[in-house]
């Protein structure tokens, strides 16, 4: 065995063959795989090989299309055939609200050139001749359907990779994994010790336990999942040439042809996990115990659409494990705290999205940053706050509801709440609706006059519509009260706090007290991972304020990039609540609370300061405001909120106060073209796309990202934002939405909502520079109907910022 390894990956699925593949790929061929059994032991081995693009979000299609683009590609460098079957498929659709969902989905596609069509019935048992479409309202083609052999497609990925240079040991268990002084890692096996500066975990059923080793805890939990297969069937048998794929996500059913028969895989409607304490060490090409009344009523409506089931015989059941995250997403890449530790864990579709986990894992490690925003699989997006019980209860609801319709602004329930403000229970009393961000919950909108307290979902604009409408107009005329404690607040102190920060910030940090600045961090490669607003509070002290979803994320990089000394970085979002008012009176009402003047010099736009708020001492008030009104942030100790909180409400009822939530925020939001962070900001844009370019100094000496910033500069946005106002007819875009204009697909839509105080429906999203025109005609694809727009050439409301700057 080698001593020595530039990596070590630890597992030897789909997952972990094909990371050491596009490691090699990219030159990096003293790399090592270590498997515990033999290749494709534990879930690769049993899966069923299904391939398909649509999906979102958009860059998750993306590596689901260059996945299955690969396999060609890894049959001839390899030489081993990965059983490829570009079929194309069926997205069924029984219901008319199915029709309209695959109609956003392929609108949502057409971003990444994935060309899905429906077709007619006709057509569809012309392609398909066991199809019944008796129960069926439409059918969806989608050319990129297929499958691949899972043993075949893992085995091709490793030998790729050893022809490249790759090393791979099987029938070697790891046993520990230990961090030396020097940063790097021994990974100690049953054959010897692998001395290495990285390692990935991608162990699969046993991502836990070797996460373990490490210290790590990884939010992960095993589910048993049912296929069959058929004898063969005398309609498949006759018919030249091969049966397509179908999806029924309505009865929660998948089936591709099996030789002569069919595979036929249900997403059954109870969940049973396995192994939830640890999974056995000795498992490996093992089953489970079939039970196929678990998948009746999933096999009972496939029969009414492919009748020849009911008739087949039953070759084989399988039964077998799969392993998920909370939120059925894989969990990818380095793991907070420990040092080029990197995770490639948890996913749920391995043949489906293992060439693209391969290669964003593989760019994280050689480049140091994915090419694409996948935060949505980044192992940051879940804190300590995801236990056992969270996990347990929200893998159960999403493998139960795997194929289930998901609208705009959905928010499920299951293993919530998890965390919650001092203020909770006073919000659930005045009737507010909850979201949840890390891990806390947050309002979304309060329920008034004796209406239930739920939200009610579709396509269309939801039961929440006029009341925010009404919070939104409260803010703009009075003002409004906003709890905002899942804002996430760093404190960065020390001796080198202004020049650390001016090192991994954009923008030139404040130098007076008392002063605050908004910007844009950036990756080496000049894209944009992080946008907040920094105030100074004292020499030595900075408060900044960013998206909380993304806290940990922040964190890592930041621990990633501290000095040996000098520097000291805190995440003070669980210990400070958060309360925000924004309005014309919200100077009058801060001044009554804290019994002085905060107008004019005292506290003006883009200021901070640390005062006593009521009797709320050491509360840091920060002059910002996303709503485009006069506005405060006030973020006091969280014993303090409560307290803070009835005060405000007390010395507002003469003000106009009303309490509102975040859906009023983004809509008011929109109204003035303020970008949200991961709808508008995230690392696939530069700051200059954004409209964030301002906010870089590149005259202020090096930064990380400068070199990029400055070529990206001078090279031109590869497209542009904007914000467009929609001719809709009662439904606003969301998100994914394609952009055209003069026929020509032009862009795509990143947010949306109604203005509900200029009464408009608007959108922002991107348009490539040569359809970029202010004031000029556009047409976005709405649930399958182009509507009317117009790319607005100002805010929609106070363009200057003269409200929020009074």
């Amino acid at each position: 065995m080698k001593s020595h390894a530039q990596v070590v990956v630890i597992g030897g699925g789909v997952t972990g063959c094909s990371v050491l593949y596009h490691l090699a790929k990219m030159g990096w061929t003293d790399i090592v795989l270590i498997e515990r059994k033999e290749l494709t032991s534990g879930s690769s081995w049993h899966a069923a090989g299904g391939l398909f693009a649509l999906t979102s979000p958009s860059n998750v299609a993306a590596l689901q299309k260059y996945t299955i683009e690969l396999y060609p590609e890894i049959e001839k460098e390899s030489g081993q055939s990965v059983g490829f079957h570009l079929t194309g498929g069926f997205h069924l659709a029984r219901t008319p609200e199915q029709v309209t969902a695959l109609k956003l989905a392929c609108s949502r596609g057409r971003r990444n050139g994935i060309d899905a069509e429906f077709i007619s019935l006709d057509e569809a048992r012309r392609r398909s001749p066991i199809l019944n479409t008796d129960q069926l309202e439409a059918v969806l083609w989608e050319p990129l359907k297929g499958y691949v052999d899972p043993a075949s497609a893992t085995n091709a990925f490793a030998i790729a990779a050893r022809k490249m240079g790759a090393t791979v040991y099987r029938h070697t268990p790891v046993v520990e994994t230990n961090q030396t002084a020097d940063g790097d890692w021994e990974v100690v096996t049953t054959e010897g010790t692998i001395r290495t500066p990285v390692v990935v975990n991608a162990a699969g059923l046993w991502a836990r336990e070797v996460a373990a080793l490490a210290g790590a805890k990884l939010p992960l939990m095993p589910v048993e999942h049912h296929y069959l297969v058929t004898e063969n069937v005398p309609e498949i048998e006759s018919f030249d040439g091969e049966i397509p794929t179908m999806t029924d996500s309505e009865s929660g059913w998948y089936m591709r042809q099996e030789s002569q028969g069919i595979l036929l895989g249900a997403y059954e409607n109870t969940c049973y996990h396995w192994a939830e304490e640890g999974t056995p060490a000795d498992f490996g090409h093992e089953l489970l115990p079939d039970d196929l009344s678990r998948m009746e009523d999933n096999f009972a409506r496939a029969v009414e659409t492919i009748p020849c089931l009911e008739t087949a015989g039953i070759k084989r059941v399988i039964n077998g494990p799969m392993i998920f995250s909370p939120d059925l997403s894989p969990l990818l890449g380095p793991y907070p705290g420990l040092k080029n530790y990197f995770c490639a864990c948890g996913v749920m579709t391995g043949f489906n999205q293992g060439g693209g986990v391969g290669r964003v894992l593989a760019e994280w490690i050689v480049d140091g940053e994915p090419s694409l925003d996948i935060f949505g699989w980044d192992v940051s997006r879940f804190g300590a706050w995801a236990g056992t019980r969270y996990t347990r209860e929200r893998t159960r609801y999403f493998y139960e509801h795997r194929t289930a319709r998901i609208y705009p602004y959905q928010e499920f329930p299951a293993g919530r709440p998890v965390a919650t403000s001092p203020v909770y229970e006073t919000l659930v009393r005045e009737g507010a609706v909850f979201g949840s961000n890390f891990g806390l919950e947050y309002p979304l909108w309060f329920a008034r006059d004796g209406a239930e307290p739920r939200d009610e979902y579709g396509y269309g604009r939801g039961n929440w519509f006029n009341t925010v409408g009404e919070e939104c107009r409260a803010v703009r005329d009075g003002v409004g009260l906003f709890e905002v404690s899942t804002f996430a607040k760093y404190e960065v102190t020390g001796e080198g706090a202004s020049a650390w920060l001016d090192r991994i910030m954009a923008n030139r940090m404040p130098r007076d007290i008392g002063k605050a600045v908004l910007t844009p961090m950036l990756s080496p490669n000049g894209r944009l991972i992080g946008d907040f607003t920094v105030t100074k509070l004292a020499e030595g002290r900075y408060w900044i304020l960013g998206s909380g979803t993304v806290q940990r994320y922040h964190m890592r990089w930041f621990e990633q990039n501290l000095p040996p000394e000098g520097v000291h970085v805190e995440n003070r979002t669980a210990q400070y609540s958060g309360l925000q008012i924004a309005g014309p009176n919200a100077r009058a009402l801060l001044e009554r609370v804290v019994g002085g003047d905060v107008g004019g010099n005292a506290l003006p736009f883009l200021t901070g300061r640390e005062m006593e708020v009521g009797r709320a001492s050491g509360t840091v008030v920060v002059r910002v405001s996303y709503t485009g009104e006069l506005g405060y942030e006030l973020y006091c100790p969280a014993g303090y909120q409560r307290g803070l909180f009835e005060l405000l409400r007390e010395e507002g009822r003469d003000l106009g106060l009303r309490l509102a939530g975040s859906r009023a925020m983004m809509s008011l939001r929109l109204e003035k073209s303020f970008p949200g962070w991961g709808l508008e900001l995230g690392p696939d844009y530069t700051p200059y796309e954004a409209g964030l370019g301002r906010f870089v100094k590149l005259g202020k000496g090096d930064f990380i990202g400068h070199a990029a910033a400055e070529r990206r500069a001078g090279e031109g946005p590869k497209e542009r934002i904007g914000t467009f106002v929609v001719e809709a007819d009662g439904a606003d875009a969301f998100g994914g939405e394609a952009v055209y204009r003069n026929g020509d697909l032009a862009g795509y839509i990143t947010s949306g909502g109604f203005g509900h105080c200029v009464g408009e429906s608007l959108a922002m999203g991107y348009v490539k520079p040569e359809f970029f025109e202010p004031d000029g005609a556009y047409q976005i694809d709405i649930l399958g109907e182009r509507r009317p727009a117009v790319l607005a050439s100002a805010a929609r409301v106070d363009a200057d910022g003269n409200r929020m700057r009074s």
